[in-house]
């Protein structure tokens, strides 16, 4: 149920960062419409927009992740698929305290974690009851077995990468807000945005301490999913982390596709982490996947 409430959560975000971006609280914080921020400039809008899409596929792939781990984890009694699961979902509630970083509080985040905040305790206390081992069925070290280790390290490289690009999107979230590609993009500094309204970089970097926040999160699952999951004929690690990553990967170069965001310095991360997950994928799924 709570990784269910929190992949729905992302399609209703990502529903809202395709149509109306911003809502009307974020209006009433702004001084400005939609149609006042697009007559000044619509890449504003379109640079809020890709913000929101990367934040809702990282919330998707997030709740595909806990879902996994609930059902052929928790549900099977492995301790460390409990520890991942908390301890991800309580790095995520505390990242709403950088959603106020620049002085902007958005109730519908509030609400949301709300929301997920019994759901969450129920299985906290379900889960002091899970404190199982798992099984190895692995018997040589063979070439299967080798290239499971290598397939292994790609995808623990993935989640630290994804961790520590969420802290340095966190940050720079509550610190300057903007890189230098984005006012590229935007074509504009931060102090013309502060002329058209003071609460736009509020909003704005909200948002983006969001998204980096989502992706600690995640990154913290992919990590240890990596590190505590992998044993031979466990199809079920496969599969999540195959399935876990693609809204996150779809979200993320799509919406810079959409909006016409494209330099390759500020993709090449994102190039990077796609090139770790198809590694991984294709190492580990002997191992992983075959019995």
């Amino acid at each position: 149920m709570f990784g269910l409430s929190i992949l729905i959560g992302g399609i209703i975000a990502l529903y809202f960062a395709f149509t109306s971006i911003i809502l009307p609280y974020d209006e009433s914080f702004i001084g400005l419409t939609k149609d006042e921020i697009l007559q000044v400039n619509p890449l504003i809008l379109s640079f809020m927009s890709h913000d929101r899409m990367a934040l809702a596929g990282t919330m998707i792939s997030g709740g595909i992740l806990y879902m996994q781990l609930a059902r052929h984890g928790i549900k099977n009694g492995l301790h460390w698929s409990k520890i991942a699961f908390h301890t991800a979902a309580i790095v995520g509630f505390l990242g709403i305290f950088l959603f106020i970083g620049f002085g902007y509080f958005d109730w519908l985040h509030d609400l949301f974690w709300l929301i997920l905040l019994p759901i969450f305790y129920l299985s906290y206390i379900e889960g002091k009851k899970v404190i199982g081992a798992p099984y190895s069925s692995h018997e040589k070290n063979d070439r299967t077995w080798q290239l499971g280790l290598y397939g292994q390290l790609m995808f623990i490289i993935l989640g630290f990468s994804i961790l520590i690009g969420g802290i340095v999107i966190s940050t720079i979230g509550v610190s300057k807000v903007f890189v230098s590609t984005d006012l590229s993009f935007i074509c504009m500094t931060p102090q013309m945005l502060e002329r058209i309204s003071n609460n736009l970089i509020p909003v704005i970097a909200h948002d983006r301490a969001g998204f980096g926040s989502a992706l600690v999160s995640v990154g913290l699952l992919v990590l240890m999913l990596s590190l505590w999951g992998f044993r031979k004929g466990e199809r079920w690690i496969w599969n999540t982390l195959c399935l876990g990553a693609l809204p996150a990967f779809i979200a993320g170069i799509g919406t810079h596709l959409y909006i016409g965001y494209t330099t390759f310095i500020h993709l090449l991360p994102v190039y990077f982490l796609v090139a770790l997950y198809l590694l991984g994928l294709v190492l580990s799924y002997p191992f992983l996947k075959r019995n």
